[in-house]
């Protein structure tokens, strides 16, 4: 079990791991409030998950995601999990607009993707490198 565990790799500075630490914390804290809206029951984020042909149920389904996934962020050992989920969320978020918006709109989820893939690399599990 501890091969699976999250971890920064061996010999990172002290300046790195307080970055890597301020922006999981970031990314969480972005996820958490996508989250509440979309719990809130938004209009703009309902309309839009209307207009992409999903339900409620679906909204608030993914608002778990963000949850979840933004939780398993900030908890170091599952730092990696956290990331993989919510890189598979963002996938699907690519895949939404690039069916349903302008191209434009993929902007956001790719942006916010990069440090996604960027603490898989960084926390990846022993067993994983």
């Amino acid at each position: 079990m501890i091969a699976w565990t999250s971890t920064p790799p061996e010999g990172a500075s002290k300046g790195l791991l307080m970055a890597a630490l301020v922006a999981r914390f970031l990314v969480a804290a972005f996820f958490v409030f996508l989250a509440i809206k979309n719990l809130s029951g938004d209009e703009q984020m309902a309309s839009d998950f209307r207009r992409w042909g999903y339900s409620d149920g679906f909204r608030v389904f993914t608002a778990g995601v963000q949850i979840v996934g933004a939780v398993l962020l900030v908890w170091l050992p599952l730092s990696f999990f956290g990331a993989a989920l919510l890189a598979g969320l963002l996938m699907g978020a690519i895949w939404t607009h690039v069916r349903h918006d302008p191209v434009a709109t993929v902007t956001q989820p790719v942006m916010v993707l990069v440090p996604i893939v960027l603490f898989l690399l960084f926390y990846r599990p022993v067993a994983l490198r």
